[in-house]
């Protein structure tokens, strides 16, 4: 399997938010998902986050993801992820609604799901944070069966219903889109395998952070003790912040200053979450987060990235995270120098998190295009070469 470079957007949208900015923003973002079609980008996804002011405004993914079935025809497409606590998303319309896109995109959707690293994203709809884990697992393990069953009754701990009934349309995939889970925190990767989902994993903290986790990820996968699907998605792909330019230091200091932007805006907004809170009461669930907030890392709702709040400010941050491999930034080469350590890893694909901050969307384009005629053929070259390799051994 070829590995594969994404593209995911959260539609940032730094203030101030005068003179049509956010308007703008949503879109360059459809402009840029469909010239990244063109490009070579193997999925386009879209993620789902609420209230998260400045960092992701794209709180309606299916929308985007509908107007893009019909300006795209060859990258899929992934919604990254469907909420799956019921009051924010009952399986029943997830089913719905995605069925819609995969039909609409003749067949090129992928369905990650999730549960929301923060309580802030949660509360607000009526969500109880203590069983979320427990909802999202009921609520995926619905989807195939939504999708696929007729009159189709069920008794469950957070559904129930007694009508027998059957979900339609129904999706073109057979038998059904194939199923992804966000982790955030290191006992989620394991569980994915056990799944057999797809993982989809924020690594901030640079590949070299992310080998035992993917490593569990791999072991758990190779047998699922308890798939939720009707088949095995053994992929794992972890994203990260990525910009290119022809110029490396241009590149460095535009991609590394709007990468850092992206760390401190999450940073601020996921810092109070359990704040004032004894860590006893934290749902074990989520205990990983809180404890990891406590200890003063930037975490950013995603896998902490080994810095200290006040490490984000120093004038070599982004350097640093660079040189690291964390952000995929800099002229061609080096991001594919940061790339090739991301495949070195064991990761499936990468997802790039490309719309950063304030930068320009003439300069995302042209970042854009370098990936599709510079880095993804280079990647594509070195596969064959390694393939040629493996055929004289």
């Amino acid at each position: 399997m070829s590995f594969k470079i994404d593209l995911l957007f959260e539609v940032e949208v730094p203030r101030p938010w005068g003179d049509g900015k956010e308007r703008d923003r949503f879109h360059e973002a459809i402009e840029q998902a469909v010239f990244a079609d063109q490009m070579g980008f193997d999925t386009i996804w879209f993620v789902e986050h609420h209230f998260l002011e400045e960092a992701a405004h794209s709180s309606a993914p299916d929308a985007l993801l509908g107007a893009l079935t019909q300006r795209t025809s060859r990258a899929r497409l992934g919604f990254g992820v469907a909420l799956m606590p019921g009051r924010v998303n009952h399986p029943i319309r997830v089913a719905e609604r995605t069925a819609v896109m995969d039909i609409l995109s003749d067949g090129r959707l992928e369905v990650g799901t999730g549960r929301s690293s923060s309580p802030y994203q949660l509360r607000a709809f009526g969500v109880d944070v203590a069983n979320t884990r427990e909802e999202w697992e009921e609520a995926t393990r619905l989807l195939p069966q939504l999708w696929t069953k007729e009159k189709f009754a069920y008794h469950g701990r957070f559904f129930d219903w007694d009508d027998e009934i059957t979900v339609v349309p129904r999706p073109v995939q057979k038998p059904h889109p194939p199923l992804w889970v966000a982790s955030t925190q290191p006992d989620t990767c394991a569980l994915a395998g056990q799944k057999g989902l797809g993982l989809l994993m924020p690594q901030l903290g640079g590949p070299d952070s992310a080998r035992e986790s993917i490593a569990a990820y791999k072991a758990a996968i190779a047998a699922p003790t308890d798939p939720l699907g009707m088949f095995v998605n053994d992929q794992c792909a972890l994203f990260t912040c990525a910009f290119t330019n022809d110029d490396d230091d241009r590149a460095r200091v535009l991609g590394g200053q709007a990468s850092m932007w992206y760390l401190k805006t999450l940073a601020t907004i996921y810092s109070n979450d359990w704040a004032g809170q004894p860590l006893e009461s934290v749902p074990d669930s989520y205990r990983y987060h809180a404890e990891v907030r406590r200890k003063g890392l930037v975490s950013g709702g995603t896998l902490q990235t080994g810095m200290r709040g006040r490490d984000l400010d120093s004038a070599d941050a982004y350097e640093k995270m660079i040189d690291s491999g964390a952000f995929c930034v800099g002229d061609p080469q080096q991001v594919l120098r940061n790339i090739e350590r991301y495949r070195a890893a064991g990761a499936d694909r990468l997802v790039c998190v490309m719309q950063l901050a304030d930068l320009r969307h003439d300069d995302l384009m042209r970042s854009i295009e370098l990936f599709g005629t510079s880095i993804i053929p280079a990647i594509r070259a070195i596969e064959a070469q390694e393939e040629a390799y493996r055929a004289l051994a």
